[in-house]
Formats: structure tokens, C-alpha cells, sequence
């Protein structure tokens, strides 16, 4: 599956970049720029972080971006979303696999996933989708694990998992409520 979604996320990003779509989108050069101006700009540092963004995709692509080639042609933001991409698709598949206890419903959740055209563009730029639907789909894995065996382990992942969905994308901000709850429900009808 990790291959498959690889094939996927290598090819749509091959066309994208070759078509010069890459940075087509304004908000994609946008979240680039951000990147470089932490280490490359009249005043570098991590205050330049302070825009309406938030920072996690900036942080992550801040080492690709202080690559001049990288950050001009725009794959110092792809090679972060396509690993991404990959990631979210194989959190998917280990969920929907795990929840309904079949390898055809992974199969058919990671599918549906990567055949997306408009996730498939987005995974080869640099926006901050991928991200936060990894974050997403990683958060959702950990909370199907903690449904079958419920382990410290598998709440700090999923806790982790919804920090950084929080610092990627505003959206995730509304899972926190809910997964709490979950937590809460699930872990006390346990003991």
C-alpha cells in the first residue's frame, strides 16, 4: 500500500511540476516564502513566522526552502506534502482496516484517498492540506488502536497526532473537543 501510494503521489507531483503548475496557487508561494524568510530575509529568525498561518508546514519546509533551487521551482513545499500524502493514505488504510476488521475496506478508504484529484494537486504543492488531513488520518488510526486495546501509548500518539494537526490548519481545532471526549469516555468505561 505504502508503494501504490507512493506511485501515486511521485506521478501526480511529476505532472504538476512539469506542467509548472507547482505554484500556480498565490497562497502557495505564500507558505514558501514564509519558510525562507526564517532563514533568509533583512531579519531572519522565528518571529517571521508571525502571519496568518499557522507554523507547523512552514517549520517543516524551513530546511528544503534555505535551498535556492528548491524553494524557487516550489519542491521544497512538494517533497513535505508528498510525504504527507503517502503517510495520511497509509493512516487511512491502517484505520479502515482496523475498524471494520477487513483489508478491502483499507483498501477502498486509501483509494478513494489517493485517486482524489483535487488532493492529488494539492499533495504536489506547497499547501498545507496534506498535513493536516495526515494529522487527520493519523489521529483517527490512533483512536481505532485505543478502541481495540486501550493504551497510554496510543493516547499520547493521538495526542501528538491533533497538536500538530492544530499547528497546521484552523479545522482541526473543532476534533479537540470530540477527541477528548472520546478519550475520556473510552478510558473510563475501561478501568
Amino acid at each position: 500500500m505504502l508503494a501504490a501510494l507512493a506511485v501515486c503521489s511521485a506521478l501526480a507531483a511529476w505532472l504538476v511540476t512539469a506542467r509548472g503548475w507547482t505554484l500556480w496557487y498565490g497562497d502557495a508561494e505564500a507558505h514558501l516564502n514564509i519558510a525562507r524568510r526564517i532563514l533568509d530575509s533583512q531579519q531572519p529568525g522565528y518571529e517571521q513566522i508571525g502571519t496568518v498561518w499557522l507554523p507547523l508546514p512552514h517549520l517543516l519546509m524551513m530546511p528544503l526552502a534555505a535551498v535556492d533551487s528548491l524553494w524557487r521551482s516550489g519542491l521544497a513545499g512538494t517533497y513535505v506534502s508528498t510525504v504527507c500524502f503517502v503517510l495520511g493514505g497509509w493512516f487511512l488504510f491502517l484505520a479502515a482496516r482496523r475498524m471494520f476488521d477487513s483489508t478491502a475496506a483499507g483498501l477502498a478508504a486509501a483509494g478513494a484517498y489517493a485517486l482524489n484529484p483535487n488532493l492529488l494537486y494539492l499533495q504536489a504543492t506547497p499547501m498545507t492540506e496534506p498535513l493536516s488531513l495526515c494529522c487527520a488520518a493519523a489521529l483517527l488510526y490512533c483512536c481505532a488502536r485505543f478502541h481495540d486495546s486501550p493504551s497510554w501509548v496510543d493516547a499520547l500518539l493521538a495526542g501528538v497526532a491533533a497538536c500538530c494537526g492544530t499547528l497546521t490548519r484552523y479545522e482541526a481545532w473543532v476534533l479537540l473537543p470530540f477527541v477528548v471526549l472520546y478519550f475520556l469516555v473510552m478510558g473510563g468505561a475501561r478501568r
